[in-house]
């Protein structure tokens, strides 16, 4: 029961929405630009009147869907669903570079169903920070020890509905010895930085954390 109100249906999701705010208020600060309504009478309203479900509708190691009640005006409100990682930091892109080219795999991709040309990346995990989960990273994806780690920014892929704010790492590395299928990798290519301008200028390039990534390190 939540504020003598029994529970039914969605309440689940709502409860766990309650707890994912009281363990990282930092996810729901407010803005008056997009306020989150937090009322758990006004999201029922909502939620009977549209039939959307409001709260933790989904949620695995890696990320969690949330839907919030959002609002710009009083009285105007829709659901804004968003993911945010189930860990808060850790979520990493590394630039690999071997003998002066970069390394990047191609690897096949669920969301896409297809095959994707990449760097390197990973999501955080809790006992690693995100120099740790680089390391860790590039020895699992391409086989190699990294030297010369160095953090070189951040990015957000895509911020209309993915809240990761994932750290950028570039390395060197000696050797290079991936595991075929291993996560979807089918192989790897070494580019020089005249071939990843062509391949950029050709299309063959489209992953964000790729292109962003690149244009950090030439920053």
């Amino acid at each position: 029961m939540i504020n003598g109100i029994c529970q039914t249906g969605n309440d689940e999701a709502w409860e766990k929405y309650t707890e994912l705010r009281k363990k990282r208020p930092e996810l729901f600060v407010q803005n008056p630009y997009l306020k989150i309504e937090t009322d758990y009478e006004r999201v029922r309203h909502f939620e009977k009147e549209s039939g959307r479900k409001i709260g933790v509708v989904y949620e695995s190691p890696y990320s969690i869907m949330v839907v919030d009640l959002v609002y710009s005006e009083p009285g105007r409100y829709f659901a804004y669903e968003r993911l945010v990682p189930a860990v808060s930091k850790g979520a990493v892109v590394i630039v690999p570079v071997y003998k002066d080219k970069f390394v990047l795999l191609n690897q096949f991709r669920h969301a896409l169903r297809d095959f994707q040309y990449a760097f390197p990346r990973g999501f955080g995990e809790k006992a690693l920070d995100s120099f740790r989960n680089a390391i860790k990273e590039t020895e699992e994806e391409i086989g190699a020890e990294p030297h010369d780690v160095s953090l070189i920014g951040q990015i957000v892929a895509d911020s209309g509905i993915n809240g990761n704010k994932v750290d950028v790492y570039s390395c060197k590395v000696e050797n290079i010895s991936i595991k075929e299928k291993y996560e979807g990798i089918k192989s790897f290519r070494l580019l020089s930085d005249d071939e990843m301008k062509q391949w950029i200028k050709e299309r063959k390039l489209n992953d964000g954390y790729t292109l962003a990534a690149y244009a950090l390190y030439n920053s």
